[in-house]
């Protein structure tokens, strides 16, 4: 269940009737997400073994699905403004599945890193259009959602990485358990998505309480109803990416700090097999339960984490968090043990948990920039850390070693911390 800002309880006569089914379908969206980003984890070793590549040479190859997300922020975009969130996600969703069963089979080095870049564009289309689609709920309803549906987007991401390893686990084929994965998310996305929201349904005023009720209603919804007014709309397609709107000074800084964060999300996705294979000495096929154990406990934390940020605020939320990624990749990489290694990536999960979406949160309440635009910008932007950030990873590796480069991470992620320490409010 959803925690409820002590607002929302009052404001019940003004949420639309149709919020549970916004709600179910908008979950499915975070679910499908997590999912795409994860369940081609457990293949990467196979990969990795399958055309010999070292570090240097995965690290190249993870780069391609890296810049398939360097095309999405436009496009995904382009597409919500024209499309509403429902069709994109529909399409992106198919075209993933595709892209992971040829992933699967093919031989060809050029085919394959073709079919990483759009592999790399359904899924960063994926997450965006999902974040735009909660934010828009937010908006609209003035409740706390965020971290309840990113909570869906790391159970999509345990389901993923455990499911397919699983199969993997079970001796089934690399192509066997790729297509059931694939066939899995397109059935789910289409069976349950149906009521995310289309062109039409993106302008939050129509959803606004009738005029008898309004002044009742005006107190307790000040909050949400100021950011709708002023944020939510979907701007005209011209209009999408704005230099003032993309450049505006909090957009950078929460697309610089989800960039970080994503990239630690990419460190345990592409990288944390390969370092319990190649440094813990685990047998392949138990390789993915490192990152099952990040998504156990980010999961679970997420499912709490709208209580956690009442309790504590938004700022102490980040903080706390980051400052426990840091902990987390030192100990993982100081401490030669296979268990102790995988209890440092849970670790990471938990500091990992809420910092996310209590940004994607933040930025979509800044009321000089439309709220499709800047979830757009700072997830595009940001979430290219989980697709090009293995790819830098692995560049570090080849250079310094894979210990030293978690290091060097952990560290990396405290300048979310002094970010979040100087700039952001205490909420």
């Amino acid at each position: 269940m959803q925690h409820q800002t002590p607002h929302s309880a009052t404001s019940q006569d003004v949420i639309p009737a149709s919020f549970p089914n916004w709600m179910r379908s908008n979950r499915v969206g975070f679910l499908a997400a997590g999912f795409a980003i994860a369940a081609w984890a457990p293949i990467i070793p196979y990969i990795k073994a399958r055309f010999g590549l070292d570090e240097h040479g995965l690290g190249l190859l993870l780069l391609c699905v890296g810049s398939g997300s360097l095309f999405s922020s436009p496009l995904a975009g382009f597409l919500t403004a024209r499309l509403g969130c429902k069709i994109p996600i529909f399409a992106a969703a198919t075209l993933w599945a595709l892209c992971l069963v040829l992933i699967s089979v093919l031989e060809s080095l050029p085919l394959l890193i073709v079919v990483l870049v759009l592999f790399g564009l359904a899924a960063v289309i994926l997450e965006v259009v999902s974040n735009i689609n909660g934010a828009m709920i937010e908006q609209v309803t003035g409740r706390t959602i965020m971290s309840g549906l990113h909570a869906r987007y790391s159970l999509g991401g345990l389901i993923g990485s455990f499911g397919v390893t699983s199969l993997l686990g079970a001796n089934l084929a690399v192509p066997t358990a790729a297509g059931i994965s694939a066939a899995f998310l397109v059935v789910m996305v289409l069976w349950r998505g149906r009521s995310l929201f289309n062109q039409q349904e993106l302008h939050p005023e129509q959803y606004q309480a009738p005029s008898t009720n309004a002044s009742a209603c005006a107190a307790v919804n000040a909050d949400a109803r100021g950011s709708a007014n002023t944020a939510a709309a979907a701007p005209a397609p011209d209009q999408a990416f704005s230099r003032r709107y993309v450049l505006h000074p909090t957009v950078l800084m929460i697309s610089f700090m989800l960039f970080v964060l994503y990239l630690t999300e990419g460190a345990m996705l592409d990288w944390s097999s390969v370092f319990l294979v190649d440094e813990r000495a685990m047998p392949l096929e138990q390789a993915g339960y490192g990152y099952a154990a990040f998504a156990i406990m980010m999961t679970s934390f997420r499912f709490i984490g709208d209580r956690i940020v009442l309790l504590m605020g938004r700022r102490r939320v980040i903080v706390l968090g980051t400052m426990l990624i840091c902990l987390g990749f030192i100990l993982a990489a100081l401490i030669d043990h296979a268990y102790c290694t995988i209890a440092s990536f849970a670790l990471i999960g938990i500091g990992s948990s809420n910092v996310i979406p209590q940004l994607v949160s933040y930025v979509a309440k800044v009321k000089e920039v439309p709220m499709s635009i800047s979830v757009t910008v700072v997830n595009s932007l940001g979430f290219t850390g989980v697709l090009l950030g293995p790819a830098i990873i692995g560049f570090l590796a080849h250079l310094i070693t894979l210990h030293l480069t978690f290091i060097v991470l952990g560290v990396f992620i405290l300048s979310v911390t002094a970010l979040s320490l100087r700039y952001l409010r205490q909420n």
